[in-house]
């Protein structure tokens, strides 16, 4: 499957109201506190990989963060079973 597949099938699917919900966890809260948006922002914007690569290793270098992550990847993995 293509990746934007995948995306579209993620956001409609279970993932999707697995992953929305944890979009508006607390702990979600708690990591884009710690994110340097303005520096993100830019990145993105000049699509530097590099730049956004160091981001997520800082954001998955907490505890929150890495917390975080399991979540993400639990709700990938077990929605939908």
């Amino acid at each position: 499957m293509d990746l934007e597949g995948y995306a579209r099938q993620v956001r409609t699917g279970d993932k999707g109201a697995a992953l929305d919900a944890l979009a508006r966890s607390a702990d979600a809260g708690q990591v884009l506190a710690g994110l340097d948006k303005q520096a993100l922002e830019k990145a993105a914007k000049a699509g530097d990989m590099q730049a956004l690569g160091k981001l997520l290793q800082d954001v998955l270098a907490t505890p929150e963060g890495r917390r975080f992550a399991g979540q993400v990847q639990k709700a990938v993995r077990d929605s939908g079973r």
